[in-house]
């Protein structure tokens, strides 16, 4: 296999993961608490890291990365939380904050 095409598979596994993420916040599964949006929110504008929404070191849209639970910040600005209730998520298998990049 090419590498392009491991990279694009990659791209699209990786796409899917955080839409999965996404989705599960927008439905209260594994959605952080509002006070750990809003101060990762804060977290993200002061990063220099943080253009025009997207996080430059992941690929992320910052908007819906900070409501996921279970996702951290690759520059270690802020952690994954557990949501009371709720069984803690098993971090991504590739490392960094939603398996892209990362350590």
């Amino acid at each position: 296999m090419s590498e392009r095409v491991v990279v694009y598979t990659n791209g699209i596994a990786d796409l899917a993961r955080g839409a999965v993420g996404v989705a599960k916040a927008a439905l209260g599964r594994d959605r952080a608490p509002e006070d750990a949006i809003t101060a990762r929110w804060d977290s993200c504008l002061a990063c220099e890291r943080h253009d025009r929404g997207v996080c430059t070191a992941c690929g992320c849209f910052v908007g819906a990365k900070i409501r996921v639970a279970s996702s951290a910040c690759p520059e270690a600005r802020w952690v994954a939380v557990t949501v009371a209730g709720e069984a803690p998520v098993d971090p991504p298998k590739r490392g960094g904050c939603c398996g892209k990049r990362g350590a």
